[in-house]
């Protein structure tokens, strides 16, 4: 019994773990010439100008942590809980190096949210090099 129910635990946690990162998928090939260190500057410069100093509502209980000088190759910006920034993101944008040009996904349970659209419509607009908030 005890061991059924250890399995049966860690199939939830694994499951909600898989949920939480999964998300909604955008992909958006941008200009070939911008490297992803770039478009992340640019993309988490306005987020945080349009989010975070702009004083969104739907963004108060996060912070944004920025990861552009990742060594994995995919400079990410992630949205954090302010109360626990170690915690699992919910929501990550990043762009990596893909058959010569840039790829740029945006994914976490934040775009399930009512608020969804608008953040993926920015981020969307801010990797085309948008600056308007």
């Amino acid at each position: 019994m005890q061991n059924t129910l250890t399995l049966v635990m860690t199939v939830a946690l694994a499951s909600s773990l898989v949920a939480c990162t999964q998300g909604k998928n955008v992909n958006l090939t941008s200009s070939a010439r911008q490297t992803p260190q770039a478009l992340m500057v640019s993309v988490a410069k306005q987020a945080q100008a349009c989010w975070f100093k702009g004083n969104d509502p739907a963004l108060r209980p996060y912070k944004l942590a920025s990861e552009v000088n990742s060594f994995s190759g995919k400079p990410r910006i992630l949205i954090v809980p302010r109360n626990n920034p170690a915690g699992l993101p919910k929501l990550v944008a990043q762009a990596e190096r893909q058959s010569g040009r840039t790829s740029f996904t945006t994914f976490g349970p934040l775009l399930d949210t009512k608020d969804g659209p608008r953040l993926k419509a920015n981020l969307n607009a801010w990797a085309r090099g948008s600056s308007a908030c």
